[in-house]
């Protein structure tokens, strides 16, 4: 059952991205900024971000061996893990940005390689390492003026003097490519997945790509291994309850707090997204990272 449902979700991934593409290239529409502003918005509250709710699930394992009274305990440490990465967002955005590609790669690599593999199976490789770099470095080598924009958006100040060179651009795409070939242990609908990922990341703008991947790859993935592979659906909750519980979960915290940034710093709309999405995923990757590697058994 679980190689069907990920036989489908590979499956969906590539004809999103095909339909994805060709739309991008016939219709001025998808060329928006704001249309994709918007598409961000709204998938990543009622896909991405509902993925990290199975923490809660991971803390309950956790905790519980240890303390009758878990709950209070496990918020505790996730909201501080959040609040300190928060306000480092605020005091050091370059740093606070830096740290968070870093571990957006690590983290994406050590998913992907992972993926329907033994829980943890391996920490670090360099497998995981590529993995990583491709997902978040991509993007950056191939549209760093748009990048360059939204990282302007996110700590109010442009990078400067960073070019690449069409041969830099060309290796690092014929590496990329080697490796997700020739990756050992991978069937074929997953390597088409990871070419048709990189090829998102050099030709669609970086939000499009983004959507794509975090939304209909990394985050269904994740539902996919922790309802069926992990067992970290709740108690009391039959699938169909809890995607829908979560979903609309998600999409009111994301309203809410599009409504109070923007009430509170009196930026854009567009701005606001983009600062919303981006710094609050990187305050939960963090703990979401941490939570996601600790070993664990239920």
């Amino acid at each position: 059952m679980v190689s069907k449902i990920d036989d489908i979700q590979k499956k969906l991934f590539v004809f999103l991205s095909s339909i994805v593409f060709i739309s991008y290239f016939l219709f001025d529409s998808y060329n928006s900024l704001n249309i994709q502003i918007y598409l961000l918005f709204f998938l990543v509250s009622i896909i991405g971000i509902p993925h990290g709710f199975f923490d809660f699930s991971i803390g309950k394992i956790l905790f519980k061996k240890y303390l009758r009274f878990w709950l209070p305990y496990f918020v505790i440490t996730y909201m501080l893990i959040f609040i300190v990465y928060f306000i480092s967002w605020l005091f050091l955005p370059g740093v606070s940005l830096l740290i968070f590609l870093f571990l957006a790669a690590y983290h994406f690599g050590f998913e992907d390689y992972n993926y329907l593999r033994n829980k943890n199976e391996k920490y670090f490789n360099v497998s995981i390492l590529i993995k990583g770099l491709i997902v978040v470095f991509t993007p950056i080598l191939f549209h760093f003026d748009d990048i360059n924009y939204l990282f302007q958006l996110l700590i109010g100040y442009k990078l400067e003097g960073i070019e690449f060179t069409v041969f830099q651009k060309l290796l690092f795409a014929a590496l990329s490519i080697f490796h997700i070939l020739f990756e050992k242990e991978k069937n074929f609908l997953h390597k088409l997945e990871g070419i048709i990922a990189f090829v998102n990341f050099v030709f669609l703008p970086p939000l499009l790509s983004f959507i794509l991947y975090f939304c209909f790859m990394h985050s269904i993935r994740h539902f996919i291994e922790s309802i069926y592979i992990s067992g970290l659906l709740p108690d009391n909750f039959t699938v169909k309850k809890f995607l829908i519980f979560v979903t609309i979960s998600s999409f009111i915290f994301s309203l809410i707090s599009i409504l109070l940034i923007q009430n509170i710093y009196e930026i854009s709309i567009n701005e606001t997204i983009i600062k919303f999405i981006f710094i609050i995923l990187a305050c939960l990757t963090l703990p979401h990272m941490i939570f996601n590697m600790w070993p664990y058994k239920k």
